[in-house]
């Protein structure tokens, strides 16, 4: 089975769509394939993500972006693009016919574009999604996320306990702050007559493993139409992991917590992380490398606030930059059909480093 929010997507696509369009995403499919296996760029990235901003909020426990954002503002030579650089990058994506453009960050409601930024993917024929801790979303910013058209958003809770989320997201009253969000995107929602799908996604580890199925519970009371989960992963350059580390049973536990969630994902269309993703839990936790090869840098692309880019949003977060922007003066489009990205695939296709979900859900795709 695939993510149940890809399969939304594209049901929604052929419904406003022409029929035409079925085989339009049938021959992105198989071109992207084609492309891995020949390593030659015969279709465009199917997911392009877009990282506002490193600024965020919130200091959670897995992640070091605020602490970079701190670092870049006192590099001269990193300078943030401008609305213009934004869609010109949209409109390089458009043209490489991508279905769907991610928006992040850090927060990327920090980023004072970020209307106009998801308003002209809109414009431009592409999916839109949004992920976001909630904190910013009041009233009168939940109208104009429905306003600017997003297809979805997803809120990040990691505990079904105040005092467990706010442990893992470092900052009292984010727990309540990311549910009067869902409930404000709800209330706008329906003043709007808007289709946008309101998602939790969770982090699984150390701090939360034993509280999902309560999670579950609480998460269905409020307006959200699914959950999702990604395992945490130790992979931030500037953070001390030691607190990450699972002791011997903590392990043999997770496991036995793993197997219940997939239980519950054959039984409950609520939980949108598909079943195939959540199997490779197991091996996660185990420290084993992923076992399939990787496609990033053909079905993914991601471009930060400075222009630099990246194959996959681990690549983002372990400052593994492929290069920036600018040094192709006929843009995103030239980089994606250059010599250089191509020697570049050819290291990536051994990659096992990660199992994030945005990545290796779109691998899965691909797993027969």
């Amino acid at each position: 089975m695939i993510r149940k929010v890809y399969l939304k997507y594209l049901l929604d696509r052929l419904r406003k769509e022409s029929f035409f369009s079925f085989f339009k995403y049938g021959y992105r499919y198989v071109f992207t394939y084609i492309s891995f296996k020949t390593n030659r760029s015969f279709s465009g990235p199917i997911q392009g993500t877009l990282c506002l901003t490193y600024n965020c909020n919130l200091k959670c426990k897995m992640c070091d972006l605020p602490m970079r954002h701190l670092n870049y503002n006192n590099d001269p030579d990193l300078i943030n693009l401008t609305l213009t650089e934004w869609k010109q990058i949209i409109d390089d994506f458009s043209k490489m016919s991508t279905s769907a453009i991610a928006i992040s960050g850090g927060e990327p409601l920090l980023n004072h574009e970020v209307y106009s930024i998801i308003k002209y993917i809109k414009d431009s024929k592409m999916i839109a999604q949004m992920t976001s801790n909630g904190w910013f979303i009041t009233p009168d910013v939940a109208d104009k996320i429905i306003l600017s058209q997003l297809d979805g958003i997803s809120i990040s809770i990691d505990a079904e306990t105040e005092k467990v989320h706010d442990k893992i997201r470092g900052f009292k009253g984010s727990f309540k702050k990311a549910f009067e969000a869902i409930a404000n995107l709800d209330d706008s929602r329906k003043k709007y007559k808007s289709d946008i799908t309101i998602s939790i996604s969770t982090t699984f580890g150390k701090f939360n493993y034993n509280s999902m199925k309560s999670l579950i519970e609480l998460a269905k009371t409020s307006a959200t139409d699914r959950i999702g989960f990604i395992p945490v992963h130790n992979i931030a350059p500037l953070l001390n992991d030691d607190e990450m580390n699972m002791s011997r049973l903590e392990t043999e536990e997770i496991f036995i917590k793993i197997t219940e969630l997939q239980n519950l994902a054959k039984e409950d269309n609520f939980i949108e992380t598909s079943e195939r993703y959540l199997q490779l839990f197991h091996d996660f936790f185990q420290g084993k490398p992923l076992p399939q090869k990787c496609m990033a840098g053909f079905t993914t692309l991601v471009v930060d606030c400075y222009g630099r880019i990246f194959p996959c949003f681990s690549f983002y977060e372990m400052e593994k930059s492929w290069g920036n922007i600018r040094e192709f003066k006929k843009g995103l489009y030239s980089f994606w059909k250059s010599k250089e990205i191509q020697s570049k695939r050819k290291s990536i296709n051994s990659c096992r480093d990660c199992y994030w979900n945005c990545q290796v859900e779109t691998n899965l795709l691909y797993k027969w």
